[in-house]
């Protein structure tokens, strides 16, 4: 089962009293149940957020947006009962503007560590579809060499995090990235173990579905691309990605086979067969 993430840049309320809220706490065990706690003693509706604690910092950042319309505190008198908590070192507060407040306080934004910028489908498949309007057939070229450096791109951040054979031998698990960036709802049919072939489902693909909206029969180009530079990124080799059922051509789903050589496949399926736990023992 899937469960929808939300981003929220922004709430909107007309005559509500909103605020953005930004606590930085010791980072100990329960800090964040000691702080939603007086919250609610004071009557603040919790709207979302987040918390991000990164070892082996002595912090915890909750971030939040909240609801104070029918508490009897003010922001101010919000916020400094908040610092009389022994736990919190710091509180910052965005009140909001005849009911709208923008999350302005957390930035960069980060994906991995790293920086990273949000962007609504929507807006990327404008990009791509003005590619379509303005080059034609010679639009897929472009759409492809980006994507495959994207997913290139991608791998490399992997690798160095992880390890290249590692990566090499989770490449089913690290798949599922996919899902967590919202490409689409991946599920995979794996197939390494007995050759060097896996199949992707990708439900509700973005991609795709814009094509849908649009009326357009066209099947993938820039997801089947950024598999293919993150495969082949990975193993060191060039990998082949067909798609073979399409969203946009009336399939119930967008379903990709991905193949490498069996070659570059050998030492993946030896590890995995050293892990194998002995019959015998």
């Amino acid at each position: 089962m899937r469960y929808p993430r939300n981003v929220d840049v922004w709430e909107y309320a007309p005559g509500r009293k909103l605020a953005e809220v930004v606590i930085r706490v010791k980072s100990v065990r329960g800090a964040v149940a000691v702080c939603n706690k007086a919250v609610a003693e004071m009557g603040v509706s919790i709207l979302d957020g987040s918390v991000a604690a990164t070892r082996p910092s002595r912090t915890a950042t909750w971030s939040f947006s909240v609801d104070l319309t029918d508490s009897s505190f003010s922001v101010k008198g919000f916020r400094e009962r908040l610092l009389r908590l022994p736990i919190v070192e710091s509180v910052q507060i965005v009140p909001s503007q005849d009911g709208l407040v923008v999350d302005e306080q957390r930035f960069p934004v980060l994906w991995g560590g790293r920086r990273a910028v949000i962007l609504r489908a929507d807006a990327l498949t404008e990009m791509v579809d003005r590619l379509w309007d303005v080059f034609g057939t010679g639009a897929a070229t472009i759409i492809d060499q980006m994507a495959e450096a994207m997913g290139r791109h991608s791998a490399k951040e992997v690798v160095d995090d992880l390890g290249r054979d590692f990566a090499k031998d989770h490449l089913e698990a690290l798949m599922g990235t996919y899902t967590a960036l919202g490409f689409a709802d991946v599920a995979l049919e794996p197939g390494w173990s007995s050759e060097p072939r896996l199949t992707v489902h990708a439900r509700q693909l973005f991609e795709c579905q814009a094509n849908i909206k649009r009326k357009v029969r066209r099947r993938s180009v820039f997801f089947r691309a950024h598999i293919r530079g993150f495969v082949e990124e990975i193993y060191g080799a060039e990998a082949e990605v067909e798609e073979v059922q399409c969203l946009a051509e009336g399939g119930e789903e967008c379903s990709f086979r991905v193949s490498v050589p069996a070659a570059a496949m050998a030492p993946v399926q030896a590890r995995a067969k050293a892990r194998e736990p002995d019959p015998q023992s």
